[in-house]
C-alpha cells in the first residue's frame, strides 16, 4: 500500500511539474514577444523623427538656396559663408548675440562663391551637435 501512495504522489508531482514548465514557457514567449513589439515601436518612432527632420532639412536648404540674391544689385566676387540656426520647429533663430546651444535643434552652413555674376551655393544642414549631416544641397545661379 505504501508503494501505491508513493506512485500516486510521484505522478501528481510529475504532472504539476509539466504544467509549471508549460506556463513558464508560455510566459517566457509572451515576455519575449512583448519586448520585440516594444523595440519595434521605439525604432518606428526614431525613424519617424528622423524622416521629419530630413524633410524639414530639405525644405530649409531649398529656401536658403533660393534666398541668395546680390546685395544692392552688386555681385561681389569671392566667397561668403554664414551660419543659420533652427529651433525644434525648424524656425530660424535670430542672430542677435550668442545663440544658446539648448535652443538649437539644427544648423545650416551656407557658402556662396561669386564669380562674374555666377554664384555657386552650397548648403549643409546638420543636426544638433553638428555631428550628423542631414542634407547637402549645391546649386548654381546666374545673375548676369
Amino acid at each position: 500500500m505504501k508503494n501505491s501512495n508513493n506512485r500516486t504522489a510521484g505522478r501528481l508531482f510529475f504532472r504539476s511539474y509539466n504544467l509549471l514548465v508549460e506556463l513558464a514557457f508560455i510566459c517566457g514567449c509572451f515576455i519575449f514577444s512583448a519586448c520585440v513589439f516594444v523595440l519595434v515601436f521605439v525604432k518606428a518612432g526614431q525613424i519617424s523623427a528622423r524622416s521629419e527632420d530630413l524633410s524639414a532639412a530639405v525644405i530649409a536648404a531649398q529656401n536658403l538656396a533660393e534666398s541668395v540674391l546680390p546685395e544692392n544689385g552688386e555681385m561681389p566676387d569671392g566667397e561668403q559663408t554664414r551660419e543659420i540656426y533652427f529651433d525644434k520647429n525648424w524656425n530660424p533663430i535670430p542672430q542677435t548675440g550668442d545663440v544658446l546651444p539648448s535652443h538649437v535643434h539644427a544648423s545650416a552652413a551656407v557658402t556662396e562663391t561669386w564669380n562674374d555674376g555666377l554664384v555657386h551655393i552650397e548648403v549643409v544642414v546638420t543636426g544638433s551637435g553638428g555631428e550628423e549631416e542631414l542634407f547637402r544641397l549645391t546649386a548654381d545661379r546666374d545673375f548676369s
